[in-house]
């Protein structure tokens, strides 16, 4: 039997986000957090799974303490030609299934249905050693957006 080999798509999600990034953010008032505000993110990110899978741990700070903390895993679905995301939190997300999501040049966005909260859509852009992070919602399907949080991160050395 031959062993599968890691592909180029997987590889260039590996290399962009791989590392340690810590940043401002900017949340917007939304259901989630009527009032808004600043906070401070923590994104650690390995290759996992000789690979194949990359994993997410994000941490969010608002007046010193930790108040959300997330865990995702994104790999390539050579079946599918399409990347796979899973996000988990501290707040109960558990998902129903992957999202689809895309890697056009250093953006990788997905957008996933919420159910009766709405849409989410996340960007993720590089540059150097920079990270923009954003999310928007939708309670049109789509239609019209609304910013939810803002980042931007360093890669830590």
């Amino acid at each position: 039997m031959h062993m599968p080999t890691v592909g180029p798509e997987q590889k260039r999600l590996n290399e962009l986000f791989t590392g340690v990034w810590r940043g401002e953010e900017k949340l917007y008032p939304s259901d989630w957090d009527p009032k808004g505000g600043a906070a401070f993110g923590t994104w650690v990110v390995h290759p996992s799974l000789d690979g194949f899978c990359l994993l997410v741990d994000y941490t969010e700070e608002r007046d010193g303490k930790i108040n959300y903390r997330g865990h995702g895993v994104h790999g390539w679905d050579n079946h599918a030609k399409a990347y796979l995301g899973y996000w988990f939190d501290n707040i109960g997300v558990m998902p129903r299934e992957p999202v689809k999501g895309a890697l056009e040049g250093n953006r990788y966005t997905y957008t996933s249905d919420d159910g009766p909260m709405g849409w989410t859509k996340m960007t993720y852009e590089w540059a150097n050693d920079t990270l923009e992070f954003r999310i928007d919602k939708s309670k049109d399907k789509g239609k019209t957006w609304t910013a939810m949080h803002e980042g931007r991160y360093t890669r830590a050395r």
